[in-house]
Formats: structure tokens, C-alpha cells, sequence
């Protein structure tokens, strides 16, 4: 497999953060509105092999920093309350081990920056709201700066320009919630094929999507429940999906050596995901591309 990273330009603001397990569902949609079939052929044995593993969107430049304690971090527990609000590393200090480097938000200039709308629900044959009481309701949303997206594709099941046309439109019709009325809107950049995240002072990995992780030997991460629910023409029937319990983006795995040797040949960790949903077809990405990094042990 081959791992790409591209970095997308915001163009409207988002209703649903950019996690890598919601990424995968909105392009399997795209691949199935050109060719059904070329998607039920990608999926055919996606619960062991995945064609495709997807992170989530981070701040142009910058990676999370794992969830793992203090101590393993070399971090001062006398700093604690600062050193939760650091939280972004670049891709030489988190692979090093230095986490003394992290930024916090505020030396990024608040690449996020999350707000309330009012809305109101307007009756289109009246033009007015309905019954005698005006009840408007918000909507939480947020806007970011660039954010780059990494994605390790088997190029002997899906080829590099399929996987571009499929995510650029997904930026063309919006992601996530409120899609329709012009949220998630986003440019698509270059593609470009990077070298792989493990070096060999690599003593652990961390995870960069929420993941279904498997039996290692040591583990450390933040749970993660994911209320799935259908969209495009599967939204009228049956929509939500049967929660899914995950480890939340940034899970710190401590492996042994074969646990080594077999993260760092794959790439990836975790498996995929059915028999959540009343749609048998339906499928979620519980796989998590990893990153080398060095910790306390």
C-alpha cells in the first residue's frame, strides 16, 4: 500500500469534524454514485484487507499528540493544565519523541474557531413559521484553516486518480451535516506520495482515526462512540446505525517486538466494521493509519 497526503482549502464552514472514519463513508457514496458495482467490488473482503485507510483532517503541518500519561511523554506534572492545551506536533518532534515541542491553539492562531447559528424553520406554502410560537434553534458549526488529509491506498484495487475524483466530489457537494444548504464545502490539492511514518527509533504508534483496536499488549487512548446514520438514498430508510464503540484519533500503542514488526509491515491497525446497520451492504472504517513515534517506557 501506498500512503498520500493531501491538504484541502475550506470554502464554506462545517456542521461535522473531519474524522477519517466519516471521510471513507462520504467517498464509498461517491464511488457509488458513478458505479454501485466498482464499490461492491472494492469492499469484497474489507473486514481483513481495506482498499483504502483514511485519517482524519489536521492542521496543515501538524499532527495530535497522543493520549498517553504524563510520564511517558516526559512531560512536568507540575505543567499539567499547559501542557493539555498543547496539542499539535509536527511530524519530526512527534516521530523524535519531543513533546515539549507542542503548540497549543493559540501559537497556531486558533486554526479552528467553532460558533453558534440561529435558525429558524420557515413553512414554504406560507412563508412563515409555523403555530402561534417563534422558536428558533442553533446549530453548532465551525471554520478552519487548510487541513491536510492522509491516505494509505492499495493502488492494485483502486488506482490514484479514482481516489482524487472521488474526493474532490465530495468537496464539490459538501461533507457532513447541513451538506445541502452549503456546508462542508472544500478544495482538493495535489496529491503527493510521502515517505512512511516509521523511523527505527519508532518504540510505539500512535493512531490518526478513530480505530477498532485489536488485543495488543499495551494500549492507551480515549474512548470514542460513534453514532453513524445513513445519508444519501439510504436517509429515508432506516438511517441510524447501531452505535460503535472506538479508540478516539491520537491512541498510543506500546507493542512488542512481533507486534512491531507486524504494525510496521502493514501500515495500518484495526479492522473493518459490519453488522451495524439494517443495511447488510454497510460497512465502517474501523482501521487507523499509525504513526512511528518514541516514548517513556
Amino acid at each position: 500500500m501506498k500512503l498520500y497526503k493531501t491538504t484541502i482549502t475550506p470554502l464554506s464552514s462545517f456542521g461535522t469534524t473531519l474524522k477519517g472514519d466519516t471521510i471513507f463513508g462520504h467517498i464509498c457514496w461517491a464511488i457509488c454514485l458513478k458505479n454501485k458495482n466498482r464499490l461492491n467490488e472494492l469492499l469484497k473482503g474489507y473486514e481483513k484487507e481495506p482498499f483504502l485507510v483514511i485519517s482524519d483532517a489536521f492542521v496543515s503541518g501538524y499532527f495530535p499528540k497522543p493520549t498517553a500519561p504524563s510520564t511517558m511523554l516526559g512531560e512536568n506534572l507540575a505543567d499539567k493544565k499547559v501542557n493539555r492545551k498543547k496539542v499539535w506536533l509536527n511530524r519530526k518532534d512527534l516521530q523524535n519523541g519531543d513533546f515539549s515541542l507542542a503548540k497549543s491553539d493559540d501559537e497556531l492562531k486558533k486554526p479552528m474557531v467553532t460558533f453558534l447559528s440561529i435558525k429558524n424553520k420557515i413553512n414554504r406554502l406560507t412563508f412563515t413559521t409555523d403555530g402561534g410560537d417563534f422558536a428558533p434553534y442553533s446549530m453548532s458549526e465551525y471554520m478552519t484553516v487548510p487541513q491536510d488529509v492522509y491516505f494509505l491506498l492499495d493502488t492494485d484495487k483502486m488506482s490514484l486518480d479514482e481516489l482524487k475524483d472521488a474526493f474532490s466530489l465530495v468537496g464539490k457537494m459538501g461533507y457532513g451535516k447541513k451538506a445541502s444548504i452549503g456546508k462542508g464545502r472544500f478544495e482538493v490539492g495535489e496529491f503527493c506520495e510521502i515517505e512512511s511514518f516509521f523511523n527505527e527509533n519508532s518504540n510505539a504508534f500512535m493512531t490518526l482515526s478513530p480505530s477498532s483496536l485489536e488485543n495488543f499488549s499495551e494500549i492507551y487512548y480515549e474512548p470514542f462512540t460513534r453514532f453513524g446514520k445513513h445519508g444519501a438514498s439510504l436517509a429515508s430508510d432506516k438511517p441510524f446505525k447501531s452505535p460503535v464503540l472506538l479508540a478516539q484519533s491520537g491512541a498510543l500503542i506500546v507493542p512488542n517486538d512481533d507486534e512491531k514488526t507486524k504494525i510496521q509491515k502493514a501500515a495500518y491497525i484495526g479492522k473493518g466494521i459490519k453488522g451495524h446497520s439494517s443495511h447488510e451492504e454497510s460497512v465502517q472504517q474501523g482501521y487507523a493509519i499509525v504513526v512511528g513515534t518514541k516514548v517513556i517506557k
